[in-house]
């Protein structure tokens, strides 16, 4: 048997565990231009047209590293390693951007995210051509970057991730032009998957419709604040009527977001109807906790007066002392993290 025969048979024998084999021949054959013929190219043609997917193939050793290396000895890409992978499809970009961060050390990891993001900031704001496409990468990928990963022990200043990628996303979106940025947002707001970032640069950018929220800024949108806004606000109502809001990375910015639209009758009956199953009970008993650093400590705690606008604490905080007393060790574990939060906003 040839090296080639034995490379394709031990290749075929590898892919046989996928649960869809054709998904994993193309995936590999997409990787490596080479293994498209070794795999038999017929059952694996993937519809292109030209070369411009396959220039960006992952296909000299340096470049490889980023994907399969499983102990990296630094964080930081050569840079021309870094302008391939931002030359690469967003998508692409973000795969090896994961397989990097699960590859590194957990304290390296703050390092790396911040390398990340100052490589997906330049690329934003310096090509306007594939913006719209990275920052829709960002936000359904946002679950990389937004992470509570070593908030114990976080200095008394330092920023979080979430802070970081809000900052360089609002200045990003800032820097361009009103009427760039107001088609941008109207895309986004239809293609992206995940919209808790989206809802915190709304937001942060327009302020708020509701008189007890953030100062209206009619300057950022101009005469379509109203229409991104609702754009906005209609794929936030409709994931809540369909289930889907529980599913997106950060649920809490979202039902701010709705909010801040003027409609906080409609959260607070939202938030009810959620109290009256238990996977609701569990979603709301993490939504309100947020860390807190201080020099005798970080901790968590739940801002009653802030969070009270929108979910019945007092009801939630019966639910939680109940299944703290439960059989069901996780609920009981998120129980119990809920009340302890709840306490430390009391003692201030």
């Amino acid at each position: 048997m040839s090296e080639r025969e034995i490379a394709k048979t031990q290749l075929l024998d590898l892919l046989s565990a996928a649960n869809n084999g054709d998904a994993a021949k193309s995936a590999v054959s997409i990787l490596f231009p080479r293994a498209k013929e070794l795999l038999q190219a017929e059952i694996l043609d993937t519809g292109e047209k030209d070369n411009a997917t396959t220039g960006r193939r992952i296909r000299n050793a340096d470049f490889a590293r980023l994907y399969f290396l499983l102990t990296p000895k630094t964080v930081v890409w050569s840079k021309s390693q870094a302008n391939e992978l931002m030359e690469a499809e967003p998508d692409v970009a973000f795969a090896v951007f994961e397989s990097r961060i699960h590859a590194v050390s957990p304290d390296e990891r703050p390092k790396l995210r911040r390398i990340i993001l100052e490589l997906l900031e330049e690329t934003m704001r310096n090509r306007a051509d594939t913006r719209q496409q990275w920052i829709i990468a960002l936000l359904d990928n946002a679950s990389l970057l937004l992470t509570d990963e070593g908030w114990e022990s976080s200095r008394l200043f330092e920023p979080s991730s979430e802070d970081l990628v809000r900052i360089m996303l609002t200045q990003v979106l800032m820097a361009s032009s009103q009427d760039d940025r107001v088609g941008l947002l109207k895309e986004v707001v239809k293609h992206a998957s995940d919209v808790s970032l989206l809802c915190e640069l709304v937001r942060s950018i327009t302020g708020d419709a509701e008189p007890a929220g953030t100062t209206f800024k009619p300057d950022s949108l101009g005469d379509a604040t109203q229409e991104v806004r609702d754009l906005l606000l209609d794929r936030v109502q409709r994931l809540a009527a369909d289930g889907g809001l529980s599913a997106q990375i950060r649920p809490g910015p979202i039902l701010w977001y709705w909010w801040g639209c003027g409609y906080a009758d409609q959260v607070r009956a939202y938030t009810n109807q959620l109290m009256t199953t238990n996977e609701g009970i569990r979603l709301l008993l993490e939504i309100p906790i947020s860390y807190v650093r201080s020099t005798a400590g970080n901790y968590e705690r739940i801002d009653r007066k802030s969070w009270e606008k929108i979910i019945d604490l007092r009801q939630l905080e019966e639910h939680a002392r109940l299944l703290a007393k439960s059989t069901d060790e996780e609920g009981a574990r998120l129980a119990l993290r809920f009340l302890d939060a709840l306490r430390h906003d009391e003692r201030m």
